[in-house]
């Protein structure tokens, strides 16, 4: 899967950066870059991407507008380990099948997580994002069925125009938090009823910890950005109801997933109490959905 320029994060020369011109909800895509570098350079990485700091380089930002604390960065890399595990679970039991990386930013999953020949893979986003991340990583791998698409996810025009085999993973990761609850809705049934099957992958989190989200504005970097978040939701099971066969599979709690013990140590304090508070302990949880018919025993 190694590409010429793609997987060596020493060969950069970034005497040139590249300008960025993003804003809003586009731009929170360095807020996790920057997340994901800064894990990489811990003494003992939760994530441990070690093509983050390389793209980061290549950008002409500034750093410390949009780096996450410490502990922000630990919970984003929390995040997106647990999202690769889950797309690696998926690629597994379906070595034929398409993935589709919603909201995709400078993520590199398409070169940490192991794949073949029969999946094809597709990193979308909006197409300045997409026009900017074509600059600073692979547009395709050695190989591999591998793209990128520059759209809007809301627009359903490109669901319909997309040709795929065997059942669909949808990755969103931190997404659909951004988005109005109506949008989130239409986009899970349009992808629902597009696709014939597959897997929906995203995190949410609850009510109250939106309102708080948007009442003290706790999270500086996401501030510098722009964006706010529109979305939350108490019973994730509840979104069963948007499409037969939309069916949770798998929760998992942002205090109590694998890896928090790799927190630092008034991290870690902080997570073991908010799991004993009904409500906090729900503030953040990562979500598995199938659709369709299951090929699971």
């Amino acid at each position: 899967m190694a590409t010429s320029k793609d997987d060596d994060p020493d060969s950069t020369d970034v005497t040139n950066k590249e300008e960025v011109k993003l804003n809003g909800v586009a731009k929170t895509l360095l807020v996790t870059l920057a997340a994901r570098a800064c894990d990489f350079r811990a003494p003992t990485p939760i994530l441990g991407d070690p093509y983050a700091q390389d793209i980061l380089d290549r950008l002409d930002v500034d750093v410390a507008e949009i780096a996450p604390t410490p502990n922000q960065c630990a919970s984003i890399a929390l995040r997106t380990s647990h999202f690769d595990q889950w797309t690696s679970q998926f690629l597994q039991r379906n070595p034929q099948s398409t993935v589709l990386h919603l909201a995709c930013g400078f993520d590199s999953r398409m070169q940490r997580v192991k794949w073949g020949e029969n999946t094809r893979w597709i990193d979308i986003d909006l197409p300045e994002a997409i026009e900017l991340r074509r600059k600073v990583q692979p547009e395709s791998l050695s190989g591999r069925d591998y793209s990128l698409l520059g759209v809007d996810v809301l627009d359903e025009i490109w669901m319909k125009n997309m040709t795929t085999h065997g059942p669909v993973l949808v990755v969103m990761e931190g997404l659909l938090s951004y988005l109005p609850e109506e949008d989130v809705k239409r986009l899970i049934q349009r992808l629902c009823q597009t696709f014939v099957r597959g897997e929906l992958l995203f995190e949410c989190i609850n009510t109250s910890t939106l309102q708080n989200l948007n009442r003290r504005k706790p999270i500086e970097s996401i501030n510098n950005t722009g964006a706010e978040f529109h979305w939350g939701v108490d019973e994730p099971q509840s979104l069963e109801l948007l499409h037969p066969g939309l069916k949770l599979v798998g929760s998992v709690r942002l205090v109590e997933a694998p890896g928090v013990e790799k927190f630092a140590l008034g991290h870690r304090a902080l997570m073991y109490l908010l799991s004993w508070i009904p409500g906090a302990r729900d503030s953040a949880r990562f979500l598995r959905f199938e659709f369709g018919e299951s090929d699971r025993e």
